[in-house]
C-alpha cells in the first residue's frame, strides 16, 4: 500500500526522511520511497516521533527533535513518518496546525526555507498527505 501511495505522490525529491524507531515505520518510508521512485536521502531515526524522548511525546519535544535536523540541511522538503498521534504533534509542535487524526499511510510533507544566513530555519510549512479514500 505504501508504494501505491508512493506512487501517486509522483518523483518528489525530499532532502530528509525522518521516521519513528518502529521498524514499520522505516519500512513505510522504504516502500513509499520505492513508488516515488526516489532515492532514500538524509535520513534519521527521530525518538520523539515514537514519543519515546524525554517529554514523552510532547509537542514540543517533537518539534525540537525535528527543528534540530532540519537546521542541518538545505533549503528544501522532509517526509516524517510515524504513527497517530505522534505526526500530528510533530505538525502542532512545529508550527502550530492542528491536525486531524491520520489514517493508515498517512502523513506530513516539512517543507522550509530561509531567508536569512543567520536563521537556518526562517518558514516551516507543513503540508498534510492524505489518501484519497473513496
Amino acid at each position: 500500500m505504501a508504494e501505491d501511495v508512493g506512487r501517486r505522490q509522483g518523483a518528489r525529491a525530499y532532502v530528509a526522511v525522518f521516521v519513528a524507531p518502529a521498524a514499520r515505520a522505516a519500512e513505510t518510508a522504504a516502500w513509499f520511497l520505492r513508488g516515488t521512485g526516489a532515492q532514500l536521502p538524509t535520513h534519521a531515526v527521530v525518538p520523539g516521533l515514537g514519543g519515546h524522548d524525554a517529554s514523552g511525546g510532547s509537542p514540543e519535544g517533537m518539534a525540537a527533535g525535528v527543528r534540530a535536523l532540519l537546521v542541518q540541511m538545505p533549503d528544501g522538503r522532509a517526509l516524517a513518518i510515524s504513527h497517530t498521534p505522534f505526526v500530528e504533534r510533530a505538525a502542532f509542535g512545529l508550527v502550530g496546525l492542528v491536525v486531524a487524526p491520520m489514517r493508515e499511510l498517512e502523513g506530513i510533507l516539512i517543507t522550509t526555507a530561509s531567508d536569512d544566513s543567520s536563521d537556518p530555519i526562517d518558514r516551516i510549512t507543513i503540508t498534510e498527505l492524505r489518501r484519497d479514500v473513496g
